[in-house]
C-alpha cells in the first residue's frame, strides 16, 4: 500500500471515497458527492446515524462509499478511534481509496491521518502467501496552505508502522548487526550515526553492556545517532540524550525465562522508538541539538554467559552484583545514561521496556514515568495524553534507591525484597545520571504491544513515538 496527499478532489481510478459525516458538515458533505461523484440525488437517511454505528458502506457502479460518523463536536478522540477503526476494517481491501479530510483543526487532522494509517497496517512480511498490495491510498484537504503539514502527519504514520515491523521481527531474522545495517539504510540524511563495536566498548569501560551480550554469538555493540538543527544564537546549547533499551532477544540469560516467551524480539523496542524519533525530528526539521544513545546487546544462555552472582564494573566505575542475569535491561541503560555524561546534557531520557511488572500494574494499557524534575515529568505526560498514550508517575522515594545496594559490591541490580520492581528498576538507574542533569525514565513494558483488536492488528503498536515527538516539539525543555 502506498499512501499520498493528493492536490485534486478529482483522481481517476478510485474505488472507494471516505467522507466523515457530522451534524456541523452535512451541508458541505452533499455538495461535495454531486459537484465531485456526479450523484444527483443524496438520501437524507445516509446523514442518520443508527445507535453505535461508526461508519456505513454506500455501493454504485463504479465506486463504494464509507460515510465515517461522528459526534456533534468531531472531537479528536472519536476520530481516533473511529478511523484506527475503519483502517482496520480496510486492512485486506484491493483498491485505490480517496479520503476527504474537511476539518479545520489541524490535531484533528493529524488524528485521522495517523489513525488511519496505523489502523491499516499489517506486518505481513514473513506471510509466504503475502503479496505486495499496490493499492494508493490518497488523503485530500481543500486547504492548499496546510499541504506541509499533510505530508508531516504521513510522515510520523508510515514512520510508526516501520517500526512496528521492525519490534514484530524475530531475533532469527533481526539480529545485532541486521538491525545495524536496517537503520543505516533508512536513517534521514541530517542524522548522524556512529557505532561503537565490542572492542571499542572494552576500551572505554561500557562492561555492563558487555556482560549482557556473553552468551550470544553477535558482537554488542553502541550505536550513537546525532541531530542538531543550531542556529547562531543556540549553537553552544547542551543536547537533549535519549536512551533506547535494544535487547534483541531476551531469554532471561542463565535466569532462563519459564513459560512462553516467543515475544522477547520485542525487547528492543525502546531503540527502534528513539530511531524513529530521530527520523522524525530531522524530517520535520526540529530545532536543537539531540543525542540517541541504542546499546544492542542479545540475552542468551550459553557457556560465556554472565552468571548470578558476578560483579562487574560499570562505565562510571561503579560496581554492581547481578543477582538476577533477567534484569538485564538496567544493566545496559545504566552503562549507557553513565556514557552519556560526555555530552553533558541538560536532560536524559531513557525509554525501555523494562519490567514485567509494569505490565502487571496497567494491564498492557499504560507506561509508568519517573525522574528528578516533575515539570518535564508533567509535560511529558500532557503529551501522552494529547496523543491518546496513557502515562503514570510513581515514585522513587528514598528507601527504593538504599535498596539497591549490595553487600559485596556498589550496588545489586535486583533487590528480591523489595518487590517493586518496575520502581526498582528506576531506583538503579537513578545511580547512573549525569550530574545536574534532568532525567525522565518512561517503561513500556506491556503498552508497546497488544492482542489483535478492532483498532488495530496484534503486535507491536509502536507506543510512545507520538508522545515523544510531541514533547520535543514544543520548545523550552
Amino acid at each position: 500500500m502506498k499512501f499520498e496527499i493528493s492536490k485534486s478532489l478529482k483522481k481517476k481510478k478510485i474505488d472507494l471515497y471516505i467522507f466523515t459525516v457530522c451534524e456541523l458538515n452535512q451541508s458541505k458533505i452533499k455538495k461535495k458527492l454531486i459537484d465531485t461523484l456526479n450523484i444527483k440525488k443524496i438520501p437524507q437517511s445516509l446523514f442518520k446515524q443508527k445507535k453505535d454505528e461508526l461508519f456505513k458502506k454506500l455501493y454504485f457502479d463504479t465506486f463504494e462509499i464509507i460515510f465515517v460518523y461522528l459526534p456533534k463536536k468531531c472531537n479528536q478522540e472519536e476520530l481516533y478511534k473511529s478511523f484506527s477503526m475503519l483502517g482496520k476494517y480496510l486492512n485486506d481491501y484491493k483498491g485505490n481509496i480517496f479520503i476527504y479530510l474537511d476539518q479545520k483543526n489541524q490535531s484533528i487532522i493529524n488524528s485521522q491521518i495517523i489513525s488511519f494509517i496505523t489502523g491499516i497496517h499489517q506486518t505481513l512480511l514473513f506471510k509466504s502467501n503475502h503479496q505486495e498490495n499496490n493499492s494508493i491510498i490518497y488523503f485530500y484537504h481543500n486547504y492548499k496552505n496546510i499541504e506541509k503539514q499533510l505530508h508531516e502527519y504521513l510522515y510520523i504514520g508510515k514512520t510508526i508502522n516501520h517500526i512496528r515491523d521492525l519490534n514484530n521481527s524475530p531475533g532469527n531474522i533481526l539480529n545485532n548487526d541486521s538491525y545495524e545495517k536496517v537503520i543505516k539504510q533508512n536513517l534521514e540524511k541530517d542524522v548522524k550515526i556512529e557505532v561503537l563495536k565490542e572492542d571499542k566498548l572494552k576500551k572505554l569501560g561500557l562492561n555492563l553492556i558487555l556482560s549482557v551480550n556473553q552468551g550470544s554469538k553477535y558482537k554488542a555493540k553502541m550505536i550513537i545517532l546525532t541531530y542538531k538543527h543550531l542556529s547562531k544564537t543556540s549553537k553552544n546549547e547542551k543536547p537533549i540524550v535519549f536512551v533506547g533499551k535494544g535487547v534483541m532477544f531476551d531469554t532471561g540469560g542463565s535466569n532462563l525465562k519459564t513459560g512462553d516467551y516467543s515475544d522477547m524480539k520485542t525487547d528492543m523496542t525502546g531503540s527502534s522508538t528513539v530511531y524513529g524519533l530521530f527520523n522524525l525530528m530531522a524530517y520535520h526539521k526540529i530545532p536543537g541539538y539531540f543525542i540517541g544513545l541504542l546499546p544492542i546487546v542479545e540475552n542468551r544462555i550459553g557457556s560465556n554467559a554472565t552468571l548470578p552472582g558476578d560483579i562487574v564494573t560499570s562505565y562510571n566505575k561503579k560496581t554492581v552484583e547481578i543477582i538476577d542475569t533477567d534484569a538485564e535491561g538496567r544493566l545496559i541503560m545504566a552503562d549507557a545514561l553513565a556514557f552519556s555524561e560526555k555530552y553533558k546534557p541538560k536532560l536524559c531520557i531513557d525509554i525501555s521496556t523494562l519490567t514485567g511488572v509494569n505490565e502487571y500494574f496497567f494491564g498492557g494499557k499504560g507506561s509508568s514515568i519517573m525522574g528528578n524534575n516533575n515539570q518535564m515529568i508533567q509535560k511529558m505526560i500532557q503529551c501522552g495524553k494529547e496523543n491518546h498514550e496513557h502515562l503514570w508517575e510513581i515514585p522513587m522515594w528514598s528507601e527504593y534507591i538504599e535498596n539497591t545496594k549490595s553487600d559485596l559490591a556498589d550496588l545489586r541490580n535486583y533487590s528480591p525484597e523489595a518487590k517493586a520492581g518496575t520502581i526498582m528498576a528506576g531506583a538503579f538507574l537513578s545511580h547512573f545520571i549525569p550530574k545536574e542533569s534532568k532525567w525522565i525514565h518512561i517503561d513500556i513494558a506491556g503498552a508497546d504491544s497488544e492482542s489483535e483488536s478492532q483498532y488495530r492488528s496484534g503486535g507491536s503498536n509502536g507506543v510512545l513515538l507520538k508522545t515523544l515527538f510531541c514533547f520535543i516539539s514544543h520548545k523550552n525543555n
